[in-house]
């Protein structure tokens, strides 16, 4: 083989070596750029339901104090509140002994419209469920606030 021929195949052999180094190299980067992005990506997932989490908890305290201490929060709207926050934080709590009423005057209310539906209403018919909320709220008024007592208490931020 001549000299030349050599020292082409080597020229090659080196380009070569040189174009999978530089390759890899990219490669490499690419895929600890990707790795950095998704670990940064978890730690603002984590950091945002860290937050949720805590807005849960805190909006939970808010009402539960709310449905001893404002009269504008009527028991029913608490309860529905409290139902749709526990839902989303820890929906066990509904089988907890204390907490039971919460679900239960839920289910006995969920049926009446709320908000929008409830503007929508004829005066007769709010008046109408204005007297069935009123004979629920007495009938579970006393469980309902110690709901409501204890979750304001309740370690909600210890639980997982």
């Amino acid at each position: 083989m001549s000299d030349s021929l050599m020292f082409g195949a080597a020229g090659l052999g080196l380009v070569i070596i040189v174009a999978l180094s530089w390759y890899i190299v990219t490669h490499l980067r690419a895929l600890k750029e990707q790795r950095q992005q998704r670990e940064a990506f978890q730690i603002q997932a984590e950091t945002k339901a860290r937050e949720q989490r805590q807005y849960l908890i805190d909006s939970i305290r808010v009402i539960a104090r709310a449905m001893s201490e404002d009269e504008k929060m009527t028991l029913t709207e608490g309860s529905i509140r409290l139902k749709v926050l526990l839902d989303n934080l820890m929906p066990e709590l509904h089988q907890n002994p204390d907490f039971e009423i919460i679900s239960t005057h839920y289910e006995a209310t969920r049926h009446i419209p709320f908000l929008k539906g409830w503007k929508s209403l004829e005066r007769s018919q709010q008046r109408r469920f204005r007297q069935e909320m009123d004979v629920l709220e007495q009938q579970h008024r006393d469980g309902l606030l110690r709901a409501a007592a204890k979750l304001h208490e309740y370690p909600l931020d210890r639980m997982h």
